[in-house]
């Protein structure tokens, strides 16, 4: 039996501050970097509708930058990879556990309910628990039937899987393996092993 989580390097977990203080970050950046370069080519004189089109398009590629790295973060803490003694391996997203919330104070509400979900995961070891019963968590959680495609994304593996949804039914997911994994390397093993084509 084996569970995959997110490293934690501290013993407090500070995902919901973190993640908050980033959107906040990404919120200034983008409004600060394109006033601000206007604001100077104005001061100094300079072609300000040409520095404003590049100064705009440059807060847009930093807003995405900035948001595919928060996504990343949020995507890594919120799925749990379960391998049971059968050798079925699971994923778990957490944020299934938290209802939905509209506005700015709602995304910091699920934040702080994503945190607090997965600190309940990890204390009351229900995992554990439901993986040591038959039929573990199959019909329960989703089951990750077969690799199609692995490659190198970042520092981390974007993953294409056949899987069985609770519901019984099957279909393709895509999975990111982002880098900071509790033994990643084993994690990364697992995937490999189900890759179509792969010498068992």
């Amino acid at each position: 039996m084996r569970i995959w989580m997110e490293e934690q390097v501290r013993e407090k977990d500070h995902f919901a501050a973190g993640i908050t203080l980033s959107v906040i970050g990404l919120a200034v950046a983008a409004i600060a970097l394109p006033c601000g370069v206007t604001l100077m080519a104005l001061i100094l004189g300079g072609p300000v509708a040409e520095v404003s089109l590049a100064a705009c398009i440059g807060g847009v590629a930093l807003t995405v930058f900035l948001a595919r790295k928060i996504g990343r973060k949020v995507h890594q803490y919120c799925t749990v990879f379960c391998q049971d003694d059968e050798g079925r391996l699971f994923a778990v997203d957490i944020r299934k556990f938290v209802g939905c919330q509209r506005g700015p104070i709602g995304f910091v509400q699920m934040l702080f309910q994503m945190q607090k979900a997965k600190k309940n995961m990890k204390t009351s070891h229900i995992l554990e628990r439901y993986m040591r019963q038959r039929p573990s968590l199959t019909g329960v959680e989703t089951q990750i039937l077969s690799v199609e495609k692995m490659r190198m994304a970042g520092n981390g593996w974007r993953v294409i899987c056949q899987v069985e949804y609770p519901n019984k039914k099957r279909g393709r997911r895509r999975y990111l393996l982002v880098g900071g994994y509790e033994n990643e390397g084993e994690l990364v093993a697992a995937f490999e092993r189900r890759l179509k084509g792969a010498v068992m």
